[in-house]
């Protein structure tokens, strides 16, 4: 059994091979939701903005990404660069590794000093940096990718200290950090200067996958917003490219085109690999959707009808988990929802509007009916929050 977020846990029927039969998800006539108890408790607070999340069940831990610390840098401030949008990036320092003990009960950050940069989108606090963690069963070593919102030319005027931006990383047990794939460099070979977000991670028998979530339309093209492929020796390539498209629902929904923008990828029991998706401004309600990509074969759309997509994986069971984030991503104040997709596509929210779980950014499991989910993705200030999530039905 796989022990991580993201990973479908079920290591051993990947060897029903990745051109396995699509399973019935979504395919079959949706049934009457089930009804479901749940329990919310707080288990660890003071986050920096979390995002990715992984269950280590070797040691019993609970393990966040935090992209850091946002600040709104004074007139002056150097190293700043302009990244998405044209908007001034900032650099900084206060990205980390945040551990909580299942066991004690107790919490502390086992790396930091990482690199993040800091901005503004529509006023609102972003903060980019460490994206995503995860690991192989038996192995002490952490697997990261860093985001950057920005393209090489970027990452290079904000000096030497944001070189780990864009890439794929492993962290030792002494917090050492060792780059193995420079995603951005690989991104911007085969799409010029467009700008990079790596956003999920996973590893496996295939290699490591990543979910960039950095690109858009050029000319009518969309470039970027894909799925990345490193291999044991390093090498990179494109699996799969989600273009952008005319909304499902233009009564509801004013853009013209809507980008796709992957944040999420999870290998299914069938061995395919999952990816969901944000979808780009401006948040259309029932837009954002999740693609089946088998390698080698067109990506395909799998199911529909979400909204901000911010993570997914696979239960004990087999059933895919999509944890939709705030409905504008950037509002820390907003509810997200976890929603569970059983074989027949019967769709069961496991929580959602009104339960208080504000603008989350991963999920893990960790046993039946047992989730850790963070909050406040888009905060600025040490509010963001792990939660353990007890779901019975």
């Amino acid at each position: 059994m796989r022990r991580v977020r993201r990973h479908a846990r079920l290591a051993v029927l990947a060897t029903v091979g990745l051109a396995a039969a699509m399973l019935p998800w979504g395919g079959a006539a949706a049934e009457p939701a089930v009804s479901v108890s749940k329990t919310i408790q707080v288990v660890a607070s003071g986050l920096n903005a979390p995002r990715g999340i992984l269950y280590d069940a070797d040691q019993n831990r609970v393990l966040v990404a935090e992209p850091g610390l946002w600040f709104l840098a004074p007139p002056g401030y150097a190293p700043c660069a302009p990244a998405e949008r044209g908007l001034p990036f900032c650099l900084g320092n206060s990205g980390s590794v945040f551990q909580y003990s299942v066991a004690t009960g107790t919490s502390q950050r086992i790396v930091t000093g990482l690199p993040s940069a800091s901005l503004q989108i529509d006023g609102l606090p972003v903060v980019i940096g460490l994206h995503d963690l995860t690991m192989k069963p038996g192995d002490s070593k952490i697997t990261a990718v860093f985001g950057t919102l920005g393209n090489k030319a970027y990452r290079t005027a904000l000096g030497p200290g944001a070189a780990l931006l864009g890439q794929a990383v492993t962290i030792n047990q002494s917090g050492k950090v060792t780059p193995f794939a420079d995603l951005l460099n690989f991104i911007n070979t085969i799409y010029p200067n467009m700008e990079g977000d790596p956003y999920s991670v996973i590893l496996g028998s295939y290699g490591t996958m990543v979910a960039n979530a950095g690109g858009h339309v050029e000319n009518g093209v969309s470039k970027g917003n894909d799925l990345l492929r490193v291999t044991s020796n390093g090498t990179i390539s494109e699996v799969a490219q989600f273009p952008a498209h005319p909304p499902a629902n233009p009564e509801t929904c004013s853009a013209a085109l809507i980008n796709t923008v992957p944040t999420s990828v999870a290998q299914g029991p069938d061995g395919a690999f999952y990816v969901g998706e944000l979808s780009g401004a401006p948040f259309c309600p029932g837009e954002a959707r999740v693609w089946r990509v088998v390698p080698g074969q067109s990506a395909a759309i799998f199911a529909t009808g979400f909204h901000t997509i911010i993570d997914l994986t696979f239960d004990e069971q087999g059933r895919m988990l999509v944890l939709q984030t705030a409905p504008d991503p950037f509002d820390p104040a907003g509810e997200g929802t976890l929603v569970r997709i059983e074989p027949n596509g019967q769709r069961t929210e496991l929580f959602g509007a009104g339960d208080g779980v504000l603008d989350p950014g991963g999920v893990a499991v960790a046993g039946n009916g047992v989730f850790y989910v963070t909050t406040e993705i888009a905060s600025c200030c040490s509010i963001g929050q792990l939660l353990k999530i007890t779901v019975t039905g």
